[in-house]
Parts: C-alpha cells; sequence; structure tokens
C-alpha cells in the first residue's frame, strides 16, 4: 500500500541554521516522491527554536494527526528539524514513524541511527547556547544590554548609550505617576502634546508601564538567563535617567498600585442611608471579631453614650429589609433602573470598548513577537509569554463577538422584572448571585436606591431580649420613600 507522507517545517532561529522553509519543503517533496509515497499535509513552525517540544503547534499538530492514523510517515529535512533536544527527540522516534531527506528511511528495527543524529542535534545546540551566552556575559560585564538593541531616550554612540532629549519625556512620566497621576492620563496628554513615542503605537497603557518598568532607566542591566531564574542586574555603563531614591519611589508607587488594596470598611450599598431612630445620626458599618458586618450609631462612637444611647443591628438584616421593600415595589425598582435607551448605549459602547482592547491585544502580542525576532540570537524567548499574548488576543476576539452578539440581539425590556434584571447587569453586577459585587457596582446602585429611598430609619427594639425567640427583626426597621 503506498504511503501517505505529512512535510514537517520548521525554520529556527537564525543563529541555528539558515535553511529556508521553501528549501526544506523542495528537499523533502524531492524525497517523497522519490520514496513512491504520497505527499499530505505541511505542518511547519517558523522562527520557532526546536529546543523544546511544547512549544512548537506544528509538531504537537502534527503528532496528534499521526496518532488520530491521518499519515504513515513524518518526514522532514533533517532529524535536527524534528528536535534538538534529546528527550523529546527520543519520544518522537519512539512513537511516530520518521523519515528525512537527508538521512533517508531508518532501519524500522534500529532506532540508534536516528537517535544518534538526534544526539548531535542536541549537542549543537546546547554548544551553541554556551557560546552566546558567553558573548552575552561579556557584554554585561561591560554595563551593555545583552540585546544591543536601541533603548528609547538614548542615541547608540559608538556602542554607547548616550541620553538624548526622549530622556526628559521619560523623566515626567516618571514623576508624574510617583506623584499620582494614572499612566492613561500622562498617555493622553502625551499624545495630545505629540511628543515622541518609543513605537509606532504611540502611546498607551500597557506599552508605558513596559517602558517604566525597566531597569534600564534606574542604570542597571538586567537579563533572565533561563525561564524561572532570577533576573541577573548590574550596573550599566551608561547615565541612568532616575537616581537611586527616584527608582525606589516608582517602585513602590507601581506596588502599592498593583496590590489595589480594598480598604478595611468599604462602603456597602445603604453606606448614608441608614439613621438611628433615637438620634437620627448615620448608622456605621463595621466588622467583629468574626469578620460579622454589623451597623452602630456614628453618634454613640463618636461622642458616647451622653449624646445617644446607641442602636446595634446585624447589618445584613438591614440589607434584606431593604431587599424585601424593593421585591414588593417593582415598579419603584424598575424606574431606577437604566432605561432601554441607555442599555442600548451600553451595549453599543461594551462593543467599542471591545473592539479597541482586542486592537491593543493584537499591537501587544505583535509588539512582543517582533521583540523576539530581534532578539533571538541573544535571549530564550518564554513560551508561556508569548501564549499569554496569544491567549489575550483569543479573548479579546471571543469578547467582540459576544458584545456583537448582544447588540445584534438587543430588544428593550417587555417588563420590569427585565428592566430589573438588565438594569443590574449594567450597573455591574454579575449574573452569578453569590459572585460579590465590586464597589462600583456597589456606588452606582447606592445612587440609585437614594432616587426612591430617603432614609431607612433603625428603631429601638420592643423585644423583652435581644435573644427573644419572637422578636421580628425587620418590624424595627422603617422604610422612608421619596416622593416621585
Amino acid at each position: 500500500m503506498t504511503k501517505t507522507a505529512a512535510l514537517y517545517i520548521r525554520q529556527s532561529q537564525t543563529h541555528d541554521d539558515t535553511i529556508s522553509p521553501e528549501l526544506q519543503d523542495k528537499n523533502v517533496r524531492r524525497f517523497i516522491k522519490a520514496q513512491g509515497w504520497i505527499a499530505g499535509k505541511v505542518y511547519s513552525d517558523i522562527d520557532i527554536s526546536g529546543r523544546k517540544m511544547d512549544n512548537r503547534p506544528g509538531l504537537l499538530a502534527l503528532v496528534e494527526a499521526y496518532k488520530a492514523k491521518e499519515f504513515d510517515v513524518a518526514v522532514a529535512d533533517d532529524y535536527s528539524r524534528f528536535s534538538r533536544d534529546m528527550t523529546d527527540g527520543s519520544s518522537i522516534i519512539g512513537n511516530m514513524q520518521l523519515a528525512t531527506a537527508s538521512e533517508g528511511v531508518p532501519d524500522p528495527e534500529d532506532d540508534f541511527p536516528p537517535l544518534l543524529y538526534m544526539l548531535l542535534a542536541h549537542k549543537y545546540s546546547r554548544d551553541m547556547g554556551k557560546r552566546w551566552r558567553n558573548a552575552l556575559m561579556h557584554r554585561l560585564a561591560k554595563g551593555l544590554p545583552p540585546s544591543g538593541k536601541q533603548q528609547f531616550g538614548y542615541d547608540k554612540i559608538n556602542g554607547s548609550y548616550v541620553q538624548n532629549a526622549d530622556a526628559a519625556i521619560l523623566k515626567e512620566a516618571y514623576d508624574r505617576y510617583t506623584a499620582g497621576e494614572g499612566v492613561r492620563s500622562i498617555c493622553t496628554d502625551f499624545s495630545a502634546r505629540g511628543l515622541a513615542a518609543p513605537g509606532p503605537r504611540g502611546w498607551y497603557s500597557g506599552g508605558m508601564f513596559d517602558l517604566l518598568d525597566k531597569v534600564f532607566y534606574a542604570g542597571k542591566i538586567a537579563w533572565s538567563p533561563k525561564k524561572g531564574e532570577e533576573p541577573l542586574v548590574v550596573e550599566g555603563a551608561h547615565e541612568a535617567i532616575l537616581s537611586p531614591g527616584e527608582w525606589a519611589a516608582y517602585r513602590k508607587a507601581r506596588e502599592d498600585r498593583k496590590a489595589n488594596l480594598r480598604p478595611k470598611n468599604p462602603k456597602w450599598m445603604l453606606s448614608g442611608l441608614v439613621e438611628c431612630g433615637l438620634c437620627g445620626g448615620k448608622m456605621l458599618s463595621h466588622s467583629d471579631a468574626k469578620g460579622k458586618r454589623h451597623l452602630m450609631c456614628g453618634t454613640y462612637n463618636a461622642h458616647g453614650k451622653d449624646a445617644c444611647k446607641g442602636l446595634f443591628r446585624k447589618q445584613s438584616v438591614v440589607a434584606m429589609k431593604v431587599w424585601l421593600w424593593l421585591g414588593s415595589h417593582l415598579e419603584e425598582w424598575a424606574s431606577i433602573s437604566p432605561t432601554d435607551e441607555e442599555a442600548q448605549k451600553a451595549a453599543e459602547k461594551a462593543l467599542t470598548d471591545a473592539q479597541a482592547a482586542l486592537e491593543e491585544a493584537k499591537v501587544e502580542r505583535d509588539e512582543f513577537i517582533e521583540w523576539a525576532f530581534e532578539n533571538r540570537k541573544t535571549l530564550s524567548i518564554d513560551p508561556a509569554k508569548a501564549q499569554a499574548r496569544e491567549d489575550a488576543v483569543k479573548d479579546a476576539e471571543e469578547a467582540v463577538e459576544s458584545a456583537q452578539a448582544a447588540l445584534a440581539t438587543f430588544v428593550p425590556a417587555s417588563d420590569v422584572h427585565e428592566r430589573i434584571s438588565e438594569g443590574a447587569l449594567l450597573m455591574g453586577f454579575s449574573e452569578d448571585p453569590e459572585e460579590e459585587p465590586s464597589e462600583e457596582a456597589t456606588a452606582r446602585f447606592r445612587e440609585a436606591l437614594s432616587k426612591v429611598i430617603e432614609r431607612v430609619v433603625v428603631l429601638p427594639s420592643t423585644a423583652a431580649s435581644p435573644r427573644d425567640p419572637n422578636r421580628d427583626h425587620y418590624s424595627e426597621i422603617r422604610i422612608e420613600t421619596r416622593t416621585l
């Protein structure tokens, strides 16, 4: 029976070899024809090293296709195309029928020759890696970046980095961010002023952070030799834009904003609306030792029992009273929900935002690929980082499709229940009832609620004991509404 042969083409980084995909394809097809086989599908990995198997989608697809019996033998120009790693190479040889244009068809009863070729490819790759590592360490010892690429804010003069006029732009960005201004605001201002940018995209948040986070501008050189290893940081030979103190201040501001810590006593949906029935003071929310939320009279808390005897309630009880009230006043609840016009505008905005996010994700992915290509001679590119950017693009594409579907299928609310449900989503609440709403969503709901509820009054208990089993907690809470 005539065999079907799949073609595997891999062009690695140029310091590994210079065999073009076109030449590989030509050699492999000529070999397949000489064997009397049928040329099947082409699987390829272009500009990807053969040192690791898991970052090569073409090879992984080839393996899966072989398992599915879509072809009989996989053919490459030589064994190093399949792998430059001995472990991966052995795995491929043991699980797939292989042949190469350079080494021919192996004896099916003898795996030694293919393994020997894989071993030689493995050694060649390691030797090249050592030579490049030595070259990089030599540059680091001289205080120069391993890649030798251009750095924004500097000119390269005779191999050295000298500050240019763009350095002042960077210094301004650092100063403004450290002082508390957001990068989006800074980027908008820089764009409006037409200031020079590090790339064709111009000024945008992701690119700004990529720039500001470089230790290069603090007078340092950083290089990560392997994935997972701590970066090697050395003193650079160039003049720093930031002093050590300024760099430390920027890093602190950066980490503080990354943490995005929630306040210990975040505002809740009824904050400012609940009052003490004894003195009219605001009821404050606080946590007990077990983390449960309670309300206490603010007057009592600030001035003691001489100003007010004080009232206390579980926050959950007061919240439930309001939810029960809303459940029996659906028209009022619907009246504070966003209108159909607002809902449609929100759907249109969601699509616009999703499209912008997709464009930004594509730009970041393409810039990473360009950077990886420029640095292929000096760095081992982390495939996880490349995959993360590809995943971000896919997620953004799905978000655009979802937003397009939502806008295309938009139908005005037909009753109060739909109005309330859709309004909650527009305010930022999740469809999952167990998911805690964001502070932004809570604030929007509180603002809307205040349009129909003027105050929620906590009344003194009339029960004989706080633990009276017949105590009606909800009757101790009065809701006073506004006149609509």
